[in-house]
């Protein structure tokens, strides 16, 4: 799922924009975090080797499974909301999949904005990407 995520977001990035995989954030003194998928600038992926800085963070993603369900769905949001991360999405895969979508306001997340599987989602931030969550989840046919 997050590979596809990937291709989708690494097609409709700009070049100044990296997507990463698996990363590792530091929203606060306590807690690391490693997202699934980050977008950062291109120039702060070549200058950083292993922890990344929330202020770098343009958008994480969290895949829920059991066993991170708590923590996606409730101490995440909080943690990366405090640290200043612009966007957040949170990914269902058990939903269809669906894709939560925080989006910063102050030090909180507004919404979130619900997107399900068969919806034609289009997002314009940190780049515009149109794509079905169903995608996400689709086998090679």
């Amino acid at each position: 799922m997050i590979t596809r995520l990937l291709m989708i977001l690494q097609t409709a990035a700009p070049p100044e924009l990296e997507c990463l995989t698996t990363v590792n954030v530091r929203p606060s003194n306590e807690d690391l975090y490693i997202p699934d998928l980050v977008v950062v600038p291109e120039e702060v992926s070549e200058a950083v080797d292993l922890m990344y800085d929330p202020s770098d963070l343009l958008l994480a993603v969290e895949v829920v499974s059991p066993s991170s369900k708590v923590h996606d769905r409730s101490s995440k949001v909080a943690a990366y909301a405090e640290a200043g991360i612009p966007l957040y999405w949170r990914i269902e895969p058990m939903e269809g999949p669906r894709i939560y979508v925080y989006e910063l306001d102050g030090r909180t997340y507004e919404g979130p904005i619900v997107y399900k599987a068969g919806e034609t989602v289009t997002l314009s931030s940190p780049f515009r990407a149109t794509f079905d969550p169903a995608d996400l989840m689709r086998l090679r046919g």
